[in-house]
């Protein structure tokens, strides 16, 4: 993968992973509330639903991790960046604290969105 492809990428998954676990919670309850009130037992939505949060917070650590790597010898992208995403991906697997990874999230992807400047056409090849 091309190197400002993974960054922009991150800045991406960070973003928008981020503002869905900061609403996470309020979904994860409309659909256990829509369950109840559809006398469902198998409780579909809710199990959905979680797996999905999960996957995105899965995905945003997995990111981080994997530029942590890349990136770890390389001046184009500051370390905080990875640390951001690699914490907010770990702490929203903590129970009640998703909307914190989601927050720590967001300024990690934004970061990395800021880091886009300094790809040249040269270092864009790894």
């Amino acid at each position: 993968m091309k190197s400002k492809n993974l960054a922009l990428t991150n800045g991406i998954v960070g973003l928008i992973g981020g503002i869905i676990l900061l609403f996470g919670p309020f979904v994860l309850l409309t659909t256990a509330v829509s369950d109840v009130a559809a006398e469902n037992s198998s409780a579909t939505g809710t199990t959905s639903a979680a797996l999905f949060l999960n996957l995105i917070k899965i995905a945003i650590l997995v990111l981080g991790i994997v530029a942590a790597v890349m990136y770890k010898d390389k001046n184009l992208v500051k370390t905080a960046p990875n640390v951001l995403l690699i914490v907010g991906g770990a702490v929203a697997f903590i129970p009640f604290l998703g909307w914190a990874g989601g927050i720590v999230s967001i300024v990690g992807g934004a970061l990395y969105l800021a880091s886009l400047k300094n790809f040249k056409k040269k270092d864009d090849v790894i």
